[in-house]
């Protein structure tokens, strides 16, 4: 039966319409069950390490808006001034005896080394807490732009990023907690057996056990970020690589097989709109409608613009991701750096000494850890940049397929856009957050392990000439003491 010109213009706007009319009900229920109620977990334990001193508020159009809450600011400065303080005092009875009789610094080499390391912690976690406040106007702009390109890519899974949530505070904080206990017990132990002064032992460092706390979780917030960014990247790259393969599967029917009625000339249409946008590909029972892909030209350009515009507000976010967590991630790796270098220091001086077997467990489990700290770091930056690399693979894949010409334009403009605005998660533009970066740190600690075993070696043969000298004098003195003796005699 033959269709005329009247029926296809009839009979085409209305699956178009019926997708205008759900839209919507989509954007409701990405607002309300996507990205804010999925970090929702995190939220709540920021809070209480005193890292996110916001209040939520649900506004009438299902958004939420987070507001600072000053009375959190002032328990949030509050608690970091109670651990740091703790922390010195405690650094100071340990101390005011003399080195000679500290729990970790029987040395002056090992003065400096664990100064460091408690510095190193401190400034993260006042970096961390102190600069939150300052830092929310641009949290609350990244949390913005990626709830807007879910209304446009429709919804990430809720429950797989609440799940990577869950999974990654829960393995850190039970990992590091358990390690500081068992820590604490070793140092304890060894030293009540080396001297029995009251205000010494592991008891002074506790507060360093805390100040963790609040790093693990700056350093979590920052994987979070990537990690969603990097979910929105692979949802647009699904949606170039369904358009991809549906320009083929048009290709081949259009080429191979002949045509027969056309019976709902919107629907093919309407079948690649709804896969760009996530949902599942139909399969088509009538092969004339694959015909339609050519009049539909116009479609596919419009929603090859509206993933530009997606890409582009991905590549905003991530120059403000840099902006916010810049700082932050440059602390973080350098206190890696320098954890990695001092706990092989400790394992180094323990194995050439008592050979104290849990101890060294517990030293190698501090590499591990810092290891670890250092790749939820690098870790989710490296896969959301593999995910961008993957945009342009697809773009240039749909640059091959023979498109109309204003779909070809806006295939150029994207990718120019991939050329001229590539996705790199830097520390304040001092160093690149992927996995080159660990190579790097690799063999800048086994240099300065070199360095500061070169230094111990130094301090063990003052003590040994210190010693022998003694020795000298008093044999010395002995002999002059018989010679005398002889002589009256």
């Amino acid at each position: 039966m033959q269709i005329t010109a009247r029926d296809d213009v009839d009979k085409q706007p209305k699956p178009v319409k019926h997708q205008n009319r759900r839209k919507p009900e989509i954007v409701q229920n990405i607002v309300k069950s996507d990205l804010y109620q999925a970090l929702f977990p995190a939220y709540h334990f920021n809070k209480v390490c005193g890292l996110l001193p916001v209040s939520f508020t649900k506004l009438n159009s299902g958004r939420y808006c987070g507001r600072l809450n000053y009375l959190e600011v002032t328990y949030s400065v509050g608690l970091l001034l109670l651990l740091i303080c703790a922390e010195f005092w405690g650094l100071w009875r340990d101390l005011h005896h003399g080195w000679e009789n500290s729990t970790r610094m029987k040395s002056k080499t090992a003065v400096v080394v664990t100064c460091s390391d408690i510095m190193a912690i401190a400034g993260l976690a006042a970096i961390s807490i102190l600069g939150m406040p300052l830092r929310w106007s641009k949290i609350q702009n990244i949390m913005d732009r990626l709830v807007e390109v879910d209304e446009k890519l429709t919804i990430v899974s809720p429950k797989k990023t609440r799940r990577f949530c869950i999974i990654i505070m829960s393995v850190t904080l039970i990992y590091f907690n358990a390690l500081s206990i068992i820590d604490y017990y070793v140092w304890d132990v060894q030293a009540k057996k080396v001297n029995k002064i009251k205000d010494k032992g592991a008891i002074n460092y506790v507060p360093l056990y805390f100040l963790y706390v609040p790093v693990l979780m700056m350093e979590i917030q920052i994987a979070l970020a990537a990690y969603n960014l990097g979910q929105r990247f692979a949802r647009l790259n699904k949606c170039l690589g369904n358009m991809l393969k549906t320009e083929r599967f048009a290709n081949f029917f259009s080429n191979d097989l002949i045509p027969g009625d056309f019976n709902e000339h919107g629907q093919f249409r309407t079948v690649i709109r709804g896969d760009l946008r996530g949902e599942p590909l139909f399969r088509i029972r009538k092969i004339s409608d694959i015909e339609l892909i050519r009049s539909g030209s116009n479609n596919s350009a419009e929603m090859i613009y509206d993933l530009v515009t997606v890409h582009s507000s991905l590549s905003d976010t991530v120059l403000v991701i840099n902006s916010v967590f810049g700082l932050p991630a440059l602390v973080a790796v350098l206190t890696c750096l320098l954890h990695l270098i001092i706990t092989p220091y400790f394992l180094i001086l323990e194995a050439n000494g008592d050979h104290n077997e849990m101890f060294l467990v517990v030293q190698l489990m501090w590499c591990i850890g810092h290891v670890g700290r250092l790749l939820i770091v690098v870790q989710p930056c490296y896969a959301a940049s593999v995910q961008a690399k993957g945009t342009a693979v697809l773009v240039s894949q749909l640059l091959s397929v023979n498109w109309e010409p204003d779909v070809r334009k806006q295939l150029e403009i994207f990718s120019l856009q991939l050329l001229h605005r590539p996705l790199e998660f830097s520390a304040c533009g001092l160093c690149s957050l992927d996995r080159s970066l660990v190579t790097s740190i690799a063999g800048a600690v086994t240099t300065y392990l070199v360095i500061l075993i070169q230094f111990q070696k130094d301090d063990d043969t003052k003590e040994t000439n210190t010693i022998l000298k003694n020795a000298t004098m008093l044999l010395r003195n002995a002999t002059t003491l018989h010679n005398a003796t002889a002589k009256q005699l």
